[in-house]
Protein backbone atom coordinates (compact mmCIF):
# COMPACT_ATOMS: atom_id res chain seq x y z
CA UNK A 1 0.00 0.00 0.00
CA UNK A 2 1.48 3.37 -0.98
CA UNK A 3 1.01 6.68 0.77
CA UNK A 4 -1.71 7.97 -1.61
CA UNK A 5 -3.79 4.81 -1.16
CA UNK A 6 -3.47 5.10 2.61
CA UNK A 7 -4.72 8.71 2.50
CA UNK A 8 -7.63 7.74 0.21
CA UNK A 9 -8.74 4.87 2.44
CA UNK A 10 -8.40 7.01 5.55
CA UNK A 11 -10.48 9.78 4.00
CA UNK A 12 -13.35 7.41 3.21
CA UNK A 13 -13.14 5.28 6.34
CA UNK A 14 -16.27 6.92 7.75
CA UNK A 15 -18.16 7.06 4.47
CA UNK A 16 -21.30 8.74 5.78
CA UNK A 17 -19.38 11.60 7.34
CA UNK A 18 -17.17 11.99 4.28
CA UNK A 19 -20.16 12.04 1.94
CA UNK A 20 -22.03 14.57 4.10
CA UNK A 21 -18.90 16.73 4.31
CA UNK A 22 -18.47 16.46 0.55
CA UNK A 23 -22.08 17.55 0.05
CA UNK A 24 -21.48 20.54 2.33
CA UNK A 25 -18.38 21.47 0.35
CA UNK A 26 -20.31 21.00 -2.90
CA UNK A 27 -23.04 23.39 -1.74
CA UNK A 28 -20.43 26.01 -0.87
CA UNK A 29 -18.67 25.55 -4.22
CA UNK A 30 -21.93 25.67 -6.21
CA UNK A 31 -22.84 28.89 -4.38
CA UNK A 32 -19.40 30.27 -5.24
CA UNK A 33 -19.79 29.31 -8.91
CA UNK A 34 -23.28 30.81 -8.98
CA UNK A 35 -22.06 34.14 -7.64
CA UNK A 36 -19.00 34.24 -9.91
CA UNK A 37 -21.20 33.46 -12.92
CA UNK A 38 -23.54 36.28 -11.91
CA UNK A 39 -20.58 38.69 -11.77
CA UNK A 40 -19.43 37.51 -15.22
CA UNK A 41 -22.97 38.09 -16.55
CA UNK A 42 -22.72 41.76 -15.56
CA UNK A 43 -19.69 42.08 -17.85
CA UNK A 44 -21.26 40.35 -20.86
CA UNK A 45 -21.48 43.68 -22.71
CA UNK A 46 -17.71 44.15 -22.53
CA UNK A 47 -17.15 40.85 -24.34
CA UNK A 48 -19.17 42.00 -27.35
CA UNK A 49 -17.58 45.45 -27.52
CA UNK A 50 -15.54 45.87 -30.70
CA UNK A 51 -12.16 47.62 -30.58
CA UNK A 52 -12.94 49.63 -33.73
CA UNK A 53 -16.42 50.76 -32.66
CA UNK A 54 -17.18 54.04 -30.88
CA UNK A 55 -20.24 55.68 -29.37
CA UNK A 56 -21.27 59.33 -29.31
CA UNK A 57 -23.91 60.44 -26.81
CA UNK A 58 -25.10 63.65 -25.19
CA UNK A 59 -22.45 65.01 -22.82
CA UNK A 60 -25.00 65.59 -20.06
CA UNK A 61 -26.47 62.07 -20.09
CA UNK A 62 -27.32 59.37 -22.58
CA UNK A 63 -31.00 60.00 -21.75
CA UNK A 64 -30.79 63.37 -23.54
CA UNK A 65 -31.16 63.13 -27.36
CA UNK A 66 -28.92 64.47 -30.10
CA UNK A 67 -29.96 66.05 -33.42
CA UNK A 68 -29.93 63.63 -36.35
CA UNK A 69 -28.09 66.32 -38.29
CA UNK A 70 -24.95 65.40 -36.33
CA UNK A 71 -24.72 62.16 -38.34
CA UNK A 72 -23.34 63.77 -41.51
CA UNK A 73 -20.75 65.83 -39.61
CA UNK A 74 -19.50 62.82 -37.64
CA UNK A 75 -19.26 60.71 -40.78
CA UNK A 76 -17.04 63.35 -42.40
CA UNK A 77 -14.47 63.23 -39.58
CA UNK A 78 -11.22 61.66 -40.88
CA UNK A 79 -10.92 58.10 -39.65
CA UNK A 80 -14.67 57.41 -39.39
CA UNK A 81 -15.47 54.45 -41.64
CA UNK A 82 -19.21 53.85 -41.19
CA UNK A 83 -21.97 55.20 -38.95
CA UNK A 84 -25.36 54.24 -37.58
CA UNK A 85 -27.70 55.55 -34.89
CA UNK A 86 -30.39 54.36 -32.51
CA UNK A 87 -32.81 55.45 -29.80
CA UNK A 88 -33.93 53.53 -26.72
CA UNK A 89 -37.67 52.90 -26.95
CA UNK A 90 -38.64 51.52 -23.53
CA UNK A 91 -42.03 50.02 -24.40
CA UNK A 92 -44.05 47.58 -22.30
CA UNK A 93 -45.03 44.20 -23.72
CA UNK A 94 -48.34 43.13 -22.09
CA UNK A 95 -47.00 43.63 -18.55
CA UNK A 96 -44.12 45.61 -17.01
CA UNK A 97 -42.42 42.40 -15.84
CA UNK A 98 -41.91 41.39 -19.50
CA UNK A 99 -38.88 43.62 -19.86
CA UNK A 100 -36.58 43.43 -22.86
CA UNK A 101 -34.49 45.98 -24.74
CA UNK A 102 -36.10 47.71 -27.74
CA UNK A 103 -34.22 50.05 -30.06
CA UNK A 104 -35.33 52.28 -32.92
CA UNK A 105 -32.48 52.02 -35.45
CA UNK A 106 -31.36 52.87 -38.93
CA UNK A 107 -31.71 49.28 -40.07
CA UNK A 108 -29.38 49.13 -43.07
CA UNK A 109 -26.41 50.83 -41.40
CA UNK A 110 -26.96 48.95 -38.12
CA UNK A 111 -26.36 45.62 -39.85
CA UNK A 112 -23.15 47.01 -41.35
CA UNK A 113 -21.79 48.50 -38.14
CA UNK A 114 -22.76 45.41 -36.12
CA UNK A 115 -21.75 42.44 -38.31
CA UNK A 116 -22.19 40.10 -35.32
CA UNK A 117 -25.96 40.40 -35.82
CA UNK A 118 -26.66 37.55 -38.24
CA UNK A 119 -29.85 37.72 -40.25
CA UNK A 120 -30.86 35.42 -43.09
CA UNK A 121 -31.05 36.96 -46.62
CA UNK A 122 -34.85 36.64 -46.83
CA UNK A 123 -35.35 38.03 -43.32
CA UNK A 124 -33.00 40.91 -44.07
CA UNK A 125 -34.78 41.82 -47.29
CA UNK A 126 -38.16 41.58 -45.57
CA UNK A 127 -37.02 43.77 -42.67
CA UNK A 128 -35.41 46.46 -44.82
CA UNK A 129 -38.56 46.73 -46.94
CA UNK A 130 -41.06 46.88 -44.07
CA UNK A 131 -41.10 50.16 -42.16
CA UNK A 132 -43.45 48.72 -39.53
CA UNK A 133 -41.37 45.58 -39.11
CA UNK A 134 -38.80 44.50 -36.55
CA UNK A 135 -36.24 41.79 -35.86
CA UNK A 136 -35.84 40.00 -32.53
CA UNK A 137 -33.04 37.89 -31.04
CA UNK A 138 -33.42 34.13 -31.02
CA UNK A 139 -33.45 33.88 -27.21
CA UNK A 140 -36.12 36.56 -26.99
CA UNK A 141 -38.22 34.80 -29.65
CA UNK A 142 -37.83 31.50 -27.83
CA UNK A 143 -38.94 33.02 -24.52
CA UNK A 144 -42.20 34.40 -25.87
CA UNK A 145 -42.80 31.77 -28.55
CA UNK A 146 -42.57 34.30 -31.38
CA UNK A 147 -42.11 33.42 -35.03
CA UNK A 148 -41.76 35.39 -38.25
CA UNK A 149 -45.04 37.11 -39.11
CA UNK A 150 -46.23 37.53 -35.51
CA UNK A 151 -47.33 40.94 -34.25
CA UNK A 152 -45.65 42.46 -31.18
CA UNK A 153 -47.80 45.09 -29.42
CA UNK A 154 -45.99 47.57 -27.19
CA UNK A 155 -47.31 50.31 -24.96
CA UNK A 156 -45.00 53.31 -25.15
CA UNK A 157 -43.55 54.90 -22.03
CA UNK A 158 -40.87 57.30 -23.26
CA UNK A 159 -42.84 57.58 -26.50
CA UNK A 160 -46.51 57.36 -25.37
CA UNK A 161 -49.10 55.51 -27.39
CA UNK A 162 -49.90 52.04 -28.64
CA UNK A 163 -47.35 50.59 -31.03
CA UNK A 164 -47.38 47.38 -33.02
CA UNK A 165 -44.61 45.71 -35.00
CA UNK A 166 -44.45 42.72 -37.35
CA UNK A 167 -41.59 40.28 -36.78
CA UNK A 168 -39.75 40.17 -40.11
CA UNK A 169 -36.83 38.10 -38.89
CA UNK A 170 -35.15 36.38 -35.98
CA UNK A 171 -31.45 37.14 -35.75
CA UNK A 172 -28.64 35.01 -34.36
CA UNK A 173 -25.32 36.00 -32.82
CA UNK A 174 -21.98 35.51 -34.53
CA UNK A 175 -20.30 35.06 -31.15
CA UNK A 176 -21.46 33.56 -27.88
CA UNK A 177 -21.30 36.99 -26.25
CA UNK A 178 -23.54 38.66 -28.87
CA UNK A 179 -26.78 40.03 -27.48
CA UNK A 180 -29.62 37.90 -28.89
CA UNK A 181 -32.29 39.14 -26.49
CA UNK A 182 -33.21 42.51 -28.00
CA UNK A 183 -35.65 43.94 -30.53
CA UNK A 184 -34.78 46.36 -33.34
CA UNK A 185 -37.24 48.33 -35.46
CA UNK A 186 -37.03 51.25 -37.89
CA UNK A 187 -36.21 54.65 -36.45
CA UNK A 188 -38.15 56.32 -39.28
CA UNK A 189 -41.32 54.54 -38.16
CA UNK A 190 -40.85 56.07 -34.70
CA UNK A 191 -39.90 59.51 -35.96
CA UNK A 192 -42.90 59.93 -38.27
CA UNK A 193 -45.32 59.50 -35.34
CA UNK A 194 -43.66 61.97 -32.99
CA UNK A 195 -44.70 65.56 -32.37
CA UNK A 196 -42.64 68.19 -34.14
CA UNK A 197 -40.52 69.09 -31.10
CA UNK A 198 -39.23 65.51 -30.77
CA UNK A 199 -38.61 64.77 -34.44
CA UNK A 200 -35.19 64.21 -36.01
CA UNK A 201 -33.48 63.32 -32.73
CA UNK A 202 -31.64 60.15 -31.76
CA UNK A 203 -30.16 58.71 -28.58
CA UNK A 204 -26.77 57.45 -29.76
CA UNK A 205 -24.48 57.50 -32.76
CA UNK A 206 -22.34 54.39 -33.25
CA UNK A 207 -19.53 54.36 -35.77
CA UNK A 208 -16.54 52.30 -36.82
CA UNK A 209 -13.05 53.72 -37.19
CA UNK A 210 -10.52 52.57 -39.75
CA UNK A 211 -7.68 52.47 -37.18
CA UNK A 212 -8.56 51.63 -33.53
CA UNK A 213 -5.22 53.09 -32.38
CA UNK A 214 -6.49 56.51 -33.51
CA UNK A 215 -9.73 56.29 -31.50
CA UNK A 216 -8.71 59.01 -29.02
CA UNK A 217 -7.94 61.44 -31.84
CA UNK A 218 -11.24 60.67 -33.58
CA UNK A 219 -13.18 61.09 -30.33
CA UNK A 220 -11.59 64.49 -29.72
CA UNK A 221 -12.31 65.58 -33.29
CA UNK A 222 -15.97 64.57 -33.03
CA UNK A 223 -16.54 66.29 -29.70
CA UNK A 224 -14.76 69.45 -30.93
CA UNK A 225 -17.35 69.78 -33.69
CA UNK A 226 -20.14 70.29 -31.20
CA UNK A 227 -18.33 72.14 -28.42
CA UNK A 228 -20.39 75.08 -27.03
CA UNK A 229 -23.48 73.88 -28.93
CA UNK A 230 -26.88 73.31 -27.31
CA UNK A 231 -26.20 69.56 -27.39
CA UNK A 232 -22.54 68.91 -26.67
CA UNK A 233 -21.31 65.36 -27.13
CA UNK A 234 -19.15 62.79 -25.43
CA UNK A 235 -17.47 60.24 -27.65
CA UNK A 236 -15.81 57.10 -26.25
CA UNK A 237 -14.99 53.55 -27.20
CA UNK A 238 -17.80 51.03 -27.05
CA UNK A 239 -16.04 49.28 -24.19
CA UNK A 240 -15.85 52.49 -22.15
CA UNK A 241 -19.51 53.15 -22.89
CA UNK A 242 -20.43 49.69 -21.59
CA UNK A 243 -18.27 50.22 -18.51
CA UNK A 244 -20.27 53.33 -17.62
CA UNK A 245 -23.34 51.13 -17.17
CA UNK A 246 -21.44 48.55 -15.13
CA UNK A 247 -20.08 51.27 -12.83
CA UNK A 248 -23.66 52.07 -11.82
CA UNK A 249 -23.86 48.60 -10.29
CA UNK A 250 -20.40 48.61 -8.72
CA UNK A 251 -21.79 48.39 -5.17
CA UNK A 252 -23.86 45.35 -6.09
CA UNK A 253 -20.89 43.65 -7.79
CA UNK A 254 -18.65 44.28 -4.77
CA UNK A 255 -21.31 42.84 -2.46
CA UNK A 256 -21.56 39.71 -4.62
CA UNK A 257 -17.76 39.36 -4.60
CA UNK A 258 -17.76 39.63 -0.80
CA UNK A 259 -20.44 36.95 -0.46
CA UNK A 260 -18.49 34.65 -2.80
CA UNK A 261 -15.48 35.01 -0.50
CA UNK A 262 -17.72 34.12 2.44
CA UNK A 263 -18.64 30.89 0.62
CA UNK A 264 -14.95 29.92 0.61
CA UNK A 265 -14.72 30.65 4.34
CA UNK A 266 -17.71 28.37 4.94
CA UNK A 267 -16.00 25.67 2.88
CA UNK A 268 -12.90 25.91 5.08
CA UNK A 269 -14.98 25.75 8.28
CA UNK A 270 -16.79 22.63 7.09
CA UNK A 271 -13.55 20.85 6.25
CA UNK A 272 -11.74 22.06 9.34
CA UNK A 273 -14.51 20.80 11.62
CA UNK A 274 -14.62 17.39 9.94
CA UNK A 275 -10.87 16.87 10.01
CA UNK A 276 -10.69 18.00 13.66
CA UNK A 277 -13.25 15.33 14.60
CA UNK A 278 -11.42 12.73 12.53
CA UNK A 279 -8.02 13.39 14.12
CA UNK A 280 -9.45 13.32 17.64
CA UNK A 281 -11.06 9.93 16.99
CA UNK A 282 -7.83 8.48 15.59
CA UNK A 283 -5.42 9.67 18.26
CA UNK A 284 -4.37 6.14 19.24
CA UNK A 285 -4.06 5.13 15.60
CA UNK A 286 -1.63 7.96 14.94
CA UNK A 287 0.29 6.96 18.07
CA UNK A 288 0.60 3.38 16.79
CA UNK A 289 1.80 4.66 13.41
CA UNK A 290 4.44 6.74 15.19
CA UNK A 291 5.47 3.70 17.22
CA UNK A 292 6.05 1.55 14.11
CA UNK A 293 8.22 4.14 12.39
CA UNK A 294 6.07 6.93 10.92
CA UNK A 295 7.52 10.35 11.54
CA UNK A 296 5.50 13.45 12.58
CA UNK A 297 5.84 14.83 9.04
CA UNK A 298 4.25 11.66 7.65
CA UNK A 299 1.24 12.08 9.96
CA UNK A 300 0.88 15.76 9.00
CA UNK A 301 1.00 14.95 5.28
CA UNK A 302 -1.51 12.13 5.74
CA UNK A 303 -4.05 14.43 7.41
CA UNK A 304 -3.47 17.17 4.83
CA UNK A 305 -3.93 14.61 2.04
CA UNK A 306 -7.22 13.46 3.55
CA UNK A 307 -8.48 17.06 3.70
CA UNK A 308 -7.48 17.68 0.10
CA UNK A 309 -9.22 14.50 -1.07
CA UNK A 310 -12.45 15.37 0.73
CA UNK A 311 -12.31 18.89 -0.75
CA UNK A 312 -11.79 17.52 -4.27
CA UNK A 313 -14.63 15.05 -3.73
CA UNK A 314 -16.92 17.95 -2.85
CA UNK A 315 -15.64 19.93 -5.84
CA UNK A 316 -16.42 17.01 -8.18
CA UNK A 317 -19.98 16.92 -6.84
CA UNK A 318 -20.26 20.66 -7.36
CA UNK A 319 -19.10 20.44 -10.99
CA UNK A 320 -21.81 17.86 -11.62
CA UNK A 321 -24.50 19.92 -9.86
CA UNK A 322 -23.60 23.42 -11.06
CA UNK A 323 -24.75 23.25 -14.75
CA UNK A 324 -28.35 22.17 -14.00
CA UNK A 325 -28.56 24.62 -11.08
CA UNK A 326 -27.38 27.54 -13.21
CA UNK A 327 -29.58 26.48 -16.11
CA UNK A 328 -32.61 26.31 -13.83
CA UNK A 329 -31.85 29.73 -12.37
CA UNK A 330 -31.46 31.20 -15.87
CA UNK A 331 -34.91 29.95 -16.85
CA UNK A 332 -36.54 31.26 -13.67
CA UNK A 333 -34.61 34.53 -13.90
CA UNK A 334 -35.68 35.13 -17.49
CA UNK A 335 -39.30 34.43 -16.60
CA UNK A 336 -39.29 36.72 -13.56
CA UNK A 337 -36.76 39.45 -14.25
CA UNK A 338 -36.11 39.46 -17.98
CA UNK A 339 -32.88 38.76 -19.81
CA UNK A 340 -30.45 41.25 -18.27
CA UNK A 341 -28.08 38.45 -17.17
CA UNK A 342 -27.60 37.05 -20.65
CA UNK A 343 -27.16 33.31 -21.12
CA UNK A 344 -25.85 32.84 -17.56
CA UNK A 345 -23.35 30.21 -18.68
CA UNK A 346 -20.73 28.58 -16.44
CA UNK A 347 -17.24 29.57 -17.55
CA UNK A 348 -14.12 27.41 -17.49
CA UNK A 349 -12.32 30.19 -15.59
CA UNK A 350 -14.91 30.07 -12.78
CA UNK A 351 -14.62 26.28 -12.55
CA UNK A 352 -10.81 26.44 -12.43
CA UNK A 353 -10.93 29.15 -9.75
CA UNK A 354 -13.41 27.12 -7.69
CA UNK A 355 -11.24 23.99 -8.01
CA UNK A 356 -8.13 25.83 -6.88
CA UNK A 357 -10.04 27.46 -4.03
CA UNK A 358 -11.46 24.11 -2.88
CA UNK A 359 -8.04 22.45 -2.95
CA UNK A 360 -6.20 25.29 -1.21
CA UNK A 361 -9.08 25.78 1.22
CA UNK A 362 -9.08 22.08 2.05
CA UNK A 363 -5.36 22.07 2.79
CA UNK A 364 -5.46 25.32 4.80
CA UNK A 365 -8.52 24.23 6.82
CA UNK A 366 -6.84 20.92 7.63
CA UNK A 367 -3.62 22.62 8.70
CA UNK A 368 -4.45 22.99 12.41
CA UNK A 369 -5.76 19.41 12.89
CA UNK A 370 -2.73 18.12 10.95
CA UNK A 371 -0.35 20.10 13.15
CA UNK A 372 -1.96 18.74 16.29
CA UNK A 373 -1.79 15.19 14.96
CA UNK A 374 1.92 15.60 14.21
CA UNK A 375 2.65 16.93 17.71
CA UNK A 376 0.95 14.10 19.63
CA UNK A 377 2.66 12.94 22.81
CA UNK A 378 3.27 9.27 22.00
CA UNK A 379 2.84 7.90 25.55
CA UNK A 380 -0.31 9.93 26.36
CA UNK A 381 -1.85 9.05 23.01
CA UNK A 382 -1.35 5.32 23.54
CA UNK A 383 -2.95 5.55 26.99
CA UNK A 384 -6.07 7.24 25.61
CA UNK A 385 -9.22 5.17 26.16
CA UNK A 386 -11.68 5.15 23.24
Amino acid sequence: MNYATLALRSAFRNRLRTVLTGVGVAIAVVSFLFLRTMIAAYYIGLQQAAADRMVTRNKVSFTFPLPLAYAGKIKNVPGVEDLSYMSWFGGIYIDEKNFFAQFAVDAESLLRVYPEILLGPEDKQRFLGDRGGCIVGELLARKYGWKVGDRVPLKGDIYPGDWSFTIDGIYRGRDRSTDVQSMYFHWKYLDERLEESRKSKVGLFMFRVSDPSQSARVAHAVDSLFASSLAETRTESERAFQMSFISMSSAIIKAIQLVSAVMLAILMLILGNTMAMSTRERTREYAVMRAIGFRPLHIVLLVLGEGALVALFGFALAVALAPPVLSGFAEVGQAQFGNFLGNFELSAEAVALAGAAALVGGVVATGLPARRAGQLNLVDALRKVE
